[in-house]
């Protein structure tokens, strides 16, 4: 019975990332939203990388001069997404706090294992 309900989540759940990926938009489409900061669908995209307000235009040409960095990569690391570096530091090592105290756990009372 386990097995059966399993086999039947995982195929729905197959099922539906099959029709996420059917809907999604090609690969480098220059009217996405998140390039093209919402660019009409008129403009060629030729014309794209001239019209668009999006983030990585902004980061190339400003990282440097906003900064202090001498690198584009270190620019962005540590001006723009610094607050977001230092969350994803503080997860990641939630997460290894997390999974070395269960690893360490020692056996319990009466001689059984914690598991």
């Amino acid at each position: 019975m386990k097995r059966s309900v399993a086999v039947i989540f995982f195929g729905l759940f197959i099922i539906c990332m099959i029709v996420v990926v059917m809907h999604l938009s090609p690969v480098g489409d220059p009217h996405l939203p998140g390039y093209a900061d919402f660019i009409s669908p008129d403009v060629p995209a030729s014309q794209v990388s001239r019209e668009a307000n999006s983030v990585a235009l902004r980061y190339n040409r400003g990282s440097i001069p906003d900064g202090s960095s001498i690198s584009v990569v270190g620019g962005v690391i540590l001006d723009y997404r610094g607050y977001d570096t230092l969350y994803e530091t503080t997860v990641i090592f939630t997460a290894l706090i997390s999974v070395l105290s269960v690893l360490s756990m020692t056996k319990g009372k009466g001689g059984s294992d914690a598991r």
